[in-house]
């Protein structure tokens, strides 16, 4: 079969080239790879002690104790170790949230006809039909590091329409904002017979990590965000023919995120940026007693008495945290169309997840907020200046202060303390559907290439809300309505992306790789925001499997990426959305990545 043609003896080829290629990436970041080494060396003796030893394996929440030596070639021991790792996966070298990296054999050929290619376990991920082609019990557990950088240079607007050069010295560019993720990812197949064959594996599909320095320029629209997911998928296949091949699985997917952002309840507003615009206005050649010059005029006059140096930059933070668990299925098929020559496809289903948790304001006690409708309030606004504590201006928002009389709305006031409290709520996200071609041509015993492309129905992912599902005032001072206290407009459009690989058989103990895919971004420069500042990539990818043995051979792969450079143009929306306010981010981005895979497989 195409994708399982090995060939025995023992052949010397000048490598030196790709040695060279292999060396250039890891010196672009070999300070990196010691970080790898110290996680393997911490993830693989707890699943692999020695060739031939008894193993036993729990996963999370499920008691699977399978019993595992040559003899009686059963597995896995501690995969609960590996699931708690795959917690720790985050903003991965995928285009949008997905992440690509499942297998240290795959990013050698960046991911090219991996739906055609059964050479390990890893293909319960990439398509669950190969499974078949394995004949002997086999795990194989690896790790991905990511060094990624990114640097962010803009400017900012506050939600008085101040530009962030008013406010010197209060705000940075975010700093190295994406923190540099490690992927675990471990698989499991066992024939049952010469026809079917059983799987299991944990990894992580989807993941997104941002965190900007608390003072970024973007920070009143992302401070962090985060996703992560273990996906447990347990996976059948079977053998129809002696050329056809189905797998089926099922997505068990554990998910918790977290957003916040930085608050700027009381915007500064300098003196100076407040004689600009009188000066502006005054010169526009509007009639005085016209209705658009006297609007104009309110508006300066609400900004006025905001130039306390107390006010500059953030004044506070908001934070919501949420988990939960949603289900979902893959599918897939591999056919030998001739003995060389295999095609497979995989498919994966969308899973809904609703995350859970709290929204808080990080400083909750004596919270005020800028509300230029009460300025100059006899009870509320002591200070002429609108800043009013949140708790008064939401009541006086909602007509509670209506129809009081005097000594009511005295008692009242004295009520107030600016408490924000906690709030329930709740953040939709449908994850994508996707669909994978593969093929994978053998040109003789020692070459193989590959080619794929892949669908992602990122179109379902349209907003990033966040939904109170209690009452609570955190959802009046956002002012959106219908309980939403965030509403970020996203609206993603669906994405192809291609790869191309080849494999090199030097000789029966290794083989080398390389590929190059380019990735489509699912984001429109309209809708760009700084949570997920995604734009398209190019990879470049080089890699190599050594058999220490007929038993246990390892995978190392290493993975270049060259992104885009990304534009910003952000604004807060309405339900409708329509913009929202004066705050505004613009900028550019400017990010690239270095991956490094190692690998590790056992064959029972």
């Amino acid at each position: 079969m195409a994708a399982q043609q090995y060939i025995k003896g023992d052949y010397s080829i000048d490598i030196g080239a790709f040695a060279s290629l292999l060396c250039f990436l890891m010196l672009l970041r070999w300070h990196k790879l010691l970080h790898i080494g110290l996680i393997l060396a911490g993830i693989l003796p707890a699943i692999f002690h020695s060739a031939g030893a008894k193993r036993s394996v729990s996963s999370i929440g499920t008691a699977i104790n399978i019993t595992a030596s040559k003899e009686n070639p059963q597995m896995l021991k501690q995969a609960s170790v590996l699931a708690t790792a795959v917690a720790l996966a985050s903003q991965a070298m995928a285009s949008g949230y997905k992440i690509n990296e499942q297998s240290a054999s795959g990013v050698g050929n960046a991911y090219a006809g991996r739906a055609a290619v059964a050479e390990d376990a890893s293909v319960v991920f990439y398509n669950p039909a190969g499974m078949t082609r394995l004949k002997r019990p086999e795990l194989s557990v690896g790790v991905t590091y990511i060094d990624v950088n990114g640097s962010f240079e803009g400017e900012r607007l506050n939600s008085a329409g101040v530009p962030s050069d008013f406010e010197q010295g209060a705000y940075g560019d975010g700093g190295d904002f994406v923190p540099n993720p490690t992927i675990p990812f471990m698989y499991y197949v066992r024939p049952l017979d010469d026809k079917a064959a059983i799987g299991l594996g944990i990894f992580a599909p989807f993941g997104t990590h941002t965190d900007y320095d608390s003072n970024a320029l973007v920070g009143g629209f992302a401070d962090e965000t985060k996703l992560t997911t273990i996906d447990i998928q347990p996976t059948f296949a079977y053998q129809l023919t002696d050329t056809l091949s189905i797998g089926v699985g099922i997505d068990i997917v554990f998910a918790s995120g977290l957003l916040s952002k930085q608050l700027d309840t009381v915007p500064f507003v300098p003196e100076a940026y407040v004689q600009g615009a009188q000066m502006q206005l005054d010169g526009s050649g509007l009639d005085p007693n016209s209705a658009a010059y006297l609007q104009q005029q309110a508006k300066i006059d609400a900004i006025s008495g905001l130039n306390d140096p107390s006010y500059l930059g953030y004044d506070n933070k908001f934070e919501v945290e949420g988990d939960d668990r949603g289900y979902g299925w893959n599918f897939g098929v591999m056919w030998d169309i001739t003995p060389v020559t295999t095609f497979g496809f995989a498919y994966r289903s969308e899973i809904d997840l609703d995350l859970e948790g709290t929204a808080e304001f990080k400083q909750n006690q004596g919270v005020e907020i800028f509300a230029a409708e009460l300025k100059g309030h006899p009870l509320l606004d002591a200070d002429n200046n609108g800043i009013v504590l949140a708790d008064a201006a939401i009541a006086a928002k909602n007509g509670e202060l209506f129809g009081l009389s005097e000594a009511q709305l005295l008692e009242a006031v004295q009520g107030f303390s600016g408490e924000v409290k906690d709030q329930d709520a709740r953040v939709p996200l449908t994850t994508p559907r996707s669909a994978t071609f593969s093929l994978a041509h053998s040109v003789n015993d020692r070459l193989q290439l590959q080619g794929g492309a892949t669908w992602t129905d990122w179109s379902v992912f349209k907003y990033f809300d966040v939904i109170a599902t209690r009452s609570g005032i955190i959802d009046d001072i956002s002012g959106l309505g219908e309980n939403y206290i965030g509403h970020i407009v996203e609206k993603w459009h669906d994405t192809w992306s291609y790869a191309l690989g080849a494999s090199y058989r030097v000789n029966h103990d290794w083989l080398l790789r390389a590929g190059y895919a380019f990735d489509e971004s699912p984001v429109a420069e309209k809708h760009r925001t700084a949570r997920v500042p995604d734009n398209d990539r190019q990879w470049l990818t080089a890699g190599a499997k050594y058999h220490l043995n007929d038993d246990i051979s390892f995978d190392m792969g290493i993975a270049y990426l060259l992104i885009d450079e990304s534009d910003l143009n952000e604004y807060d929306y309405d339900l409708d959305d329509e913009v929202k306010g004066l705050q505004n981010a613009t900028g550019t981005y400017d990010m690239d990545a270095l991956g490094v895979s190692l690998q590790m497989n056992y064959r029972m």
